[in-house]
C-alpha cells in the first residue's frame, strides 16, 4: 500500500509575541538583549516544529522569518526538519514562500494591531509610518493582513501564538483557530509571562491539536477590495499620492481598490516604503 502524501506546513514568525519578550530592546534595540530575544524566538519556533512533527515526522515545514530585517532566526538554531526563509526584501514579506501547495499555516510570535489596549509592542507593519489599515471596512493588523494572504491561496490558518490580545484578535477573524497566549500585557511594555518551557509545551501541544483538527476555513476579503491607509503625518500621504492608483481621502489617509488581494498587499507595502522614505 502506498504511503499517503505527507503534510506541508507553512510557519510565519514575528518577534513581539514571542515568549518572554516585552520591550523593543529584545527585538533589536540593544545588542545583548536582542541576542536573548533571538534565542527565545528560536525556542518558540522549534516548539511549533516539534508540534508539527508529532503529527507526521515526514511533514515538509517552511519557516519564514518575519520580523524587521527578517534575519533574526539563526539558521543553526532552527530545527533541521524545517527550511528557513530569511532576509529582506521579500515580495510577500512575512509570508514569503507561501503558495497553494500547503495544507495549513501557523503564525508564531504575533502581536496585536496598533492601538490595541494591553497589546505588547502593538503596531501595524511599521509603527513609525502606519496609524491604521482598513480593508473592506475592517481595521486589520498583521494577523488579518497575513491571514488574507493565506486565504488567497485557499489554505487554512489553524494556529497562532502571541500575547493574549492578539489571540483574541485572531479568534475574532478566524473562527475555530487554535491559539496559545504566552503572556498577558499589563501595559504596552510589561506583561505577565509564562516560563518559556511551559509556553513551549503549550505551543507544541496546540500546534499538534490544530493540525489534527484543521477546523478553520480560509479567511478572505471579497472583491472589490477597498483599502484605506492612515499614515502618521500628512507628508507621508503627500508622497504616497504620487502612486497612480491611489485616491487622497484627507490629510493623512489614502485609498485604493483592487480585485486581487496580492495586488492589494503589494500596493500597501509599496506605499509604506514610500511613506517611510520621506518620514
Amino acid at each position: 500500500m502506498s504511503r499517503k502524501p505527507k503534510l506541508k506546513v507553512f510557519m510565519s514568525v514575528d518577534m513581539e509575541g514571542i515568549s518572554g519578550i516585552v520591550h523593543g530592546s529584545q527585538t533589536g534595540g540593544e545588542p545583548a538583549e536582542y541576542e536573548k530575544g533571538r534565542a527565545l524566538m528560536a525556542g518558540d519556533v522549534n516548539a511549533a516544529i516539534e508540534g508539527v512533527l508529532a503529527v507526521d515526522e515526514g511533514t515538509e515545514i517552511v519557516v519564514s522569518d518575519g520580523h524587521s530585517g527578517m534575519r533574526n532566526l539563526k539558521v543553526e538554531d532552527v530545527h533541521e526538519a524545517a527550511t528557513l526563509v530569511r532576509g529582506s526584501p521579500k515580495p510577500l514579506t512575512q509570508m514569503e514562500g507561501m503558495d497553494r501547495d500547503f495544507d495549513a499555516v501557523l503564525f508564531i510570535g504575533y502581536h496585536a494591531k496598533k492601538g490595541t489596549r494591553h497589546g505588547i509592542l502593538d503596531h501595524t507593519i511599521s509603527g513609525g509610518v502606519i496609524d491604521s489599515i482598513t480593508i473592506n471596512g475592517l481595521e486589520v493588523g498583521e494577523t488579518g493582513i497575513n491571514a488574507a494572504i493565506v486565504g488567497y491561496y485557499g489554505v487554512p490558518l489553524v494556529f497562532l501564538s502571541g500575547d493574549k490580545a492578539v489571540t483574541k484578535e485572531a479568534e475574532a477573524l478566524v473562527p475555530g483557530i487554535t491559539t496559545v497566549a504566552v503572556k498577558e500585557a499589563v501595559s504596552r511594555t510589561a506583561a505577565k509571562c509564562l516560563h518559556p518551557k511551559k509556553a513551549r509545551e503549550l505551543i507544541k501541544r496546540g500546534v499538534t491539536e490544530a493540525l489534527k483538527r484543521r477546523a478553520t476555513k480560509p479567511f478572505v476579503f471579497k472583491p472589490p477590495i477597498e483599502v484605506r491607509i492612515s499614515y502618521m503625518n500628512s507628508l507621508m500621504a503627500d508622497a504616497v499620492e504620487f502612486m497612480p492608483f491611489v485616491e487622497r481621502i484627507d490629510g493623512r489617509i489614502i485609498g485604493f481598490v483592487f480585485d486581487d488581494y496580492i495586488k492589494v498587499f503589494r500596493a500597501a507595502r509599496a506605499s509604506i516604503y514610500l511613506a517611510g522614505a520621506v518620514s
